[in-house]
């Protein structure tokens, strides 16, 4: 008996036959609110699917930025050595002194 009075009152209310009720207006301002409820889930699911994906999208970024440092990073450290100083600036006609270097004391006579 419970099933064919359920089946029955969400097919009248499908139907529209529930709003045109009189004893039933009351449930109007609750169903409109249950409503909103499920509007609002649905708009807050597709939100956080948004920020998920613009999540993901950052954690690649951060990861190609990463290994562009890096790249970076070891191509400078590579300039830094004595070798490849000498040979950037042999066009200049510099070179390395062959003179040890010494401390100049001002104090010295």
């Amino acid at each position: 008996m419970k099933k064919s009075k359920s089946k029955t009152s969400i097919l009248s209310l499908l139907k529209g036959d529930f709003f045109s009720k009189k004893q039933n207006a009351r449930y109007i301002p609750f169903l409109f609110l249950v409503v909103t409820l499920l509007l609002l889930n649905i708009r807050l699911s597709f939100h956080a699917e948004r920020l998920l994906k613009s999540s993901i999208k950052l954690e690649h970024e951060v990861a190609d930025l990463r290994l562009r440092y890096i790249t970076t990073k070891s191509q400078l450290m590579s300039m830094y050595k004595r070798s490849a100083i000498e040979s950037m600036v042999i066009n200049q006609d510099l070179y390395t002194s062959l003179n040890p270097p010494y401390i100049i004391d001002a104090n010295e006579k």
